[in-house]
């Protein structure tokens, strides 16, 4: 049996014949050197594997000695703290019937002591409600006494109020008969101030209320229109109240409309040929009479007079809305009739030009391209209905002749084919053909 030894390779070792000393390292070779180190870390390896496995299971079997002995005392310490639980619940339990029973007897003494405190309020209400019914009793006498009392005293100062006021009635009758003259006398005075007060101020107040239908009418105007140009014809100057010279979207002046108003109660033929004069004078389109009072034949809000357009001021708005629609056309008809002979010369001019031949012979060859294509369609359809109806005579030539030999065989074997060899009209002439 080999016994593997670790020696330094610098040992000093002797030769056994010479004694001559050298080193270790000197007298083997390195192969050998390296392959007993090799066996050497081999044999250590597994040693070390073998002692690991030894602790290892050394340290397994005192941790299961360590861990029986914890469980040994954790089961001594689980029963006693199971016996001291039991002893615990044993004595809740006794102190819960004792404290039931405590209770038990504070409730009874309790519900003792409630009920008679009841019987004694029992008793304390009784008397109440005596006392009580006797109290509304004696209420409810005095009171009738006292309404009874009430009617009489009422009874008493109706007779004396009717005689006060007969004896009123007498002597306010004589006054009154000294009083109503003196009225009369000065309320006619009054009425006969008031006529002509109201006379005055008729006469002064026709000028402001006129002025004030022209503002109302100017405000409108330029409410309505911020585009156009109102101009209010300055006082004391002749013509009309106002002038608005109707503008397009781009700024320029399509027409004028000559707008007056007239704030009376009575219509005037006269105000139509005013109105006619002071429009010629400025040389307006349209004239406009803005009036209280509409003439007499007019159920309408706005009517036409004499070529003058005459509105009532709730109607004046939507009128000037539609009269300078029609100023605003009127100016595109004449914009689009400017130099109309130059572009009917420039239509004839095209219409001669080879350009507008060209185009025309396209649009014809396309319509005989497009005709062509149709009669070739309708004969390729000719074409195959008639081979169609060829084949179908032939089905039903086939048919027929099938039907006749069935008849010959079963003559009346077989009614049920008697009206197959009744044909329509078209196939018989096609079966002719």
């Amino acid at each position: 049996m080999t016994r593997p030894i670790i020696l330094d390779a610098a040992e000093p070792i002797a030769c056994p014949k010479c004694a001559h000393a050298f080193a270790l390292q000197e007298g083997i070779s390195t192969q050998t050197i390296e392959r007993y180190a090799e066996d050497f870390d081999r044999s250590f390896d597994e040693r070390a594997r073998k002692l690991e496995t030894q602790l290892a299971a050394e340290a397994k079997r005192r941790a299961e000695r360590e861990a029986a002995a914890q469980v040994d005392a954790l089961k001594e310490q689980a029963a006693a703290a199971e016996a001291a639980a039991k002893g615990a619940r044993a004595q809740l339990d006794k102190a819960r019937e004792e404290a039931k029973a405590l209770a038990k007897e504070q409730f009874e003494t309790e519900a003792r002591s409630m009920r008679e405190a009841l019987e004694a309020k029992e008793g304390v209400l009784a008397s109440l409600r005596t006392g009580e019914l006797e109290l509304r009793r004696q209420l409810r006498e005095a009171e009738e006494k006292r309404q009874g009392q009430e009617l009489e005293y009422q009874r008493k100062l109706d007779a004396e109020r009717k005689a006060i006021e007969e004896r009123a009635r007498a002597a306010a009758g004589e006054e009154f008969g000294r009083r109503e003259a003196q009225f009369r006398a000065q309320l006619e005075s009054a009425q006969r101030e008031a006529a002509d007060l109201k006379r005055k101020l008729e006469q002064g107040s026709q000028q402001t209320q006129g002025e004030a239908l022209e503002l109302g009418l100017e405000t409108m105007l330029k409410s309505a229109f911020p585009m156009d140009e109102i101009e209010p014809v300055p006082k004391g100057v002749t013509g009309a109240d106002l002038l608005q010279r109707v503008r397009s979207a781009t700024g320029q002046v399509c027409g004028t409309i000559v707008w007056e108003a007239k704030q009376t109660k009575n219509w005037q033929g006269a105000w139509i040929q005013k109105l006619k004069d002071d429009q010629q004078q400025v040389g307006a389109e349209i004239a406009v009479l803005v009036t209280a009072a509409m003439p007499r034949e007019a159920r309408e809000p706005f009517v036409r007079e004499a070529e003058v357009w005459v509105a009532r001021f709730d109607a004046a708005r939507p009128l000037a809305e539609a009269l300078r629609t029609t100023l605003l056309e009127m100016h595109k008809l004449r914009l689009a009739n400017t130099g109309r002979n130059e572009k009917m010369e420039l239509v004839y001019n095209y219409i001669c030009s080879p350009q507008f031949a060209q185009r025309v012979r396209a649009m014809v060859d396309g319509f005989n391209a497009m005709r062509q294509d149709l009669e070739a369609e309708k004969a390729a359809m000719q074409r195959l209905w008639k081979k169609r109806e060829g084949q179908l005579g032939r089905l039903t030539s086939g048919m027929l002749g099938v039907v006749g030999d069935l008849q010959g065989i079963g003559q009346e074997a077989v009614p049920q084919l008697g009206g197959i060899a009744e044909l329509p009209a078209g196939e018989a002439g096609t079966l002719d053909e």
